[in-house]
């Protein structure tokens, strides 16, 4: 149990399973969005209910599986390279997410809050909001991480640990970033200080073991999801424990599909991107001159539009590469040539780097 070993060459069903989750997150957004915008599809709202024991707690294992090497190297690195990229997108992406999410709102008949989207736009650095919520709390995990790095690691998992029972229970806070920080920061630091062990269980490769892992989170999910037993005291965070190893055994068994390792290596620009995709994709759908046609398909829609989203993501980022938009990506030269007039610098991380 040590953070002290470099991280080695990636492995491709953490690939695969970075796919599988950033998939999963651009699914649930995307299924919210269209019975925002009217669609009959509550169904959804169960489906996702169900593969969240999945989503986030594999997300940010997966997250943690290759940061131990941050945590030894100086705090300028980690801010060059981590916490500097984590906050430029952050902030950028807020005014992006506030003006289409105002859209949404009109679409949702909630009308057009301007004031309270430049108040909440002002105040986000500390209240986060929107799907960013995930890209404010990964910056604060490695800050906090690397804080804590010489406490013991069993006392900082059973700590993290028992927080997580707690927030999995069915508590909530005023903000979805507070919240989701207190439930998935033991995710981040089982990457972390069990990595040999999620390494070890990802190179099995009996199918018999694989199967009976899928079929252990798919049966202890239908159980929890069918009985309404979420907010049972712990049973949650069960859930979740089993659904990461649910989807190990799933990017194993999905590790010869080489798309999802692809997705799995550019997560960052997808997961900016994809929420104000789906909001104007699905404005669009819910106008009348489209809405009673799409209706008929819109119990399949959900999964169509989150691969939408995602291609559409990856062909913005490239286009956005070849031009100034690229610093919706990356850090501009005014904010790199200040911490080079500072001191030494190191290569700032590329979008698909951001969680090696």
């Amino acid at each position: 149990m040590s953070a002290t070993r470099p991280a080695i060459e990636r492995i491709g069903w953490v690939d695969t399973g970075r796919g599988i989750a950033i998939l999963l997150v651009a699914l649930f957004h995307s299924a919210n969005w269209l019975l925002g915008a009217g669609f009959d599809i509550p169904y959804w709202r169960e489906i996702n209910d169900a593969l969240s024991s999945m989503r986030m707690p594999l997300f940010f294992v997966l997250s943690g599986l290759f940061a131990p090497k941050w945590l030894l190297r100086p705090w300028r690195d980690l801010w060059t390279v981590k916490v500097r990229l984590y906050l430029w997108v952050f902030l950028l992406w807020e005014v992006v997410g506030s003006v289409v999410f105002l859209l949404g709102q009109t679409m949702k008949g909630e009308g057009f809050g301007l004031r309270e989207a430049v108040l909440g736009l002002v105040v986000s650095p500390v209240l986060p909001r929107f799907e960013l919520w995930f890209i404010w709390a990964l910056s604060i995990f490695f800050v906090v991480a690397k804080l804590s790095r010489r406490v013991n690691p069993r006392l900082q998992l059973v700590i993290a640990g028992a927080v997580s029972v707690v927030a999995l229970s069915g508590l909530e806070t005023v903000n979805v970033g507070w919240s989701g920080s207190l439930k998935y920061y033991f995710f981040f630091l089982a990457g972390i200080y069990l990595r040999t062990w999620i390494i070890r269980v990802g190179e099995i490769d009996n199918r018999l073991l694989i199967g009976a892992a899928l079929l252990l989170w798919a049966a202890v999910t239908a159980t929890v999801t069918l009985l309404g037993l979420r907010d049972v005291f712990g049973l949650y965070f069960l859930n979740c424990l089993v659904g990461v190893v649910g989807g190990i055994a799933f990017s194993r068994t999905l590790r010869g599909a080489h798309w999802f390792g692809t997705v799995g290596r550019i997560t960052l620009p997808i997961y900016l991107a994809h929420t104000p995709i789906v909001i104007l994709i699905s404005f669009v759908l819910s106008l009348p001159t489209f809405f009673a046609v799409v209706a008929v398909i819109a119990p399949v829609l959900p999964p169509f539009l989150a691969v939408t989203a995602v291609l559409l993501a990856l062909a913005l980022h490239r286009f956005a590469a070849r031009s100034v938009l690229r610093y919706a990506y990356e850090p501009p030269p005014f904010v790199t040539e200040f911490d080079q007039r500072r001191g030494r610098s190191i290569r700032p991380a590329r979008p698909g780097e951001e969680a090696t």
